[in-house]
């Protein structure tokens, strides 16, 4: 599946760390070599910059940068992590990345890699946070790991290129299809799949992802949140779920690779007949 690799100018003047020059050298030659294989889902679905601004903002850059240095290692690792930084001056850093289950260790590389030019647009917002359709980076100035939903900053995203179902009846078919497909993946990424599911079934696609943070519990209130959040996106042909703790998306295009319905990786699948 084609995609666009982008680039974003910051509005501030730093050295580049070799972290930042790895990163480009990975986005560019996976741009161009990878992109045939598999689809690291680098769209951008949502983002929040937080209104209080660290002071003074040039010490936050550095501890910004070095926070972006280790979660690369986690996520290269183990495609996800959290990771704090300047725990010890005015302005204390906590950051999470998590790649989706589905994606390979390259997709997800490469998709740390793009929401990681993407947030420093936020800097010097001490808290912000960005959605892409196959990974999560958020940072904040204390310990959020444990928050599974957020009234505040909880969205949903029912953008679409696919538009929508016309027709009572075709909705009404269209919207019970959404609607099991979604509680099924919503069951077993809850209570069976350790917090990741991917099912389909009359021509429906979704995916549920929690964050790992979040724990059992967590996951389950965040994914019933995000179930009635995008059922409201009906009878549109697509919606996303972007909560504090989660993610869910259904869809009429087959979007997650195919690893996720192999069982690679944590998670576990959910195919419905």
């Amino acid at each position: 599946m084609a995609f666009k690799c982008q680039s974003n100018h910051y509005k501030y003047k730093c050295k580049k760390s070799s972290f930042e020059v790895v990163i480009f050298t990975v986005a560019t030659l996976l741009c161009f070599s990878h992109s045939a294989l598999s689809d690291p889902r680098i769209s951008e679905v949502g983002s929040f910059c937080g209104t209080h601004k660290a002071s003074p903002s040039r010490d936050y850059f550095p501890i910004f940068t070095k926070e972006m240095e280790k979660l690369h290692e986690l996520v290269q690792k183990n495609n996800w992590g959290t990771h704090s930084e300047g725990l010890s001056s005015a302005t204390p850093l906590y950051a999470l990345a998590q790649c989706f289950q589905d994606l390979s260790n390259l997709d997800c590389l490469q998709c740390f890699a793009t929401s990681r030019t993407k947030l420093p647009r936020c800097l010097p917002s001490v808290s912000a946070r960005i959605y892409l359709d196959g990974c999560f980076l958020r940072y904040d100035n204390y310990s959020f790991y444990s928050e599974d939903t957020d009234p505040l900053r909880d969205t949903v995203n029912c953008t679409t290129q696919y538009g929508g179902v016309a027709g009572e009846a075709e909705r009404l078919v269209f919207g019970n299809s959404v609607g099991k497909v979604v509680e099924n993946v919503v069951r077993v990424a809850g209570n069976e799949g350790r917090g990741f599911a991917v099912g389909e079934g009359e021509g429906v696609y979704a995916l549920a992802q929690c964050w790992k943070t979040v724990g059992g519990k967590g996951c389950r209130d965040c994914l019933k949140k995000a179930e009635n959040e995008v059922r409201g996106c009906l009878p549109k042909k697509e919606g996303r779920a972007l909560n504090s703790g989660c993610y869910l998306r259904y869809s009429t295009d087959k979007f997650y690779n195919q690893g996720g319905e192999d069982g690679e990786g944590d998670g576990k699948s959910v195919v419905l007949v």
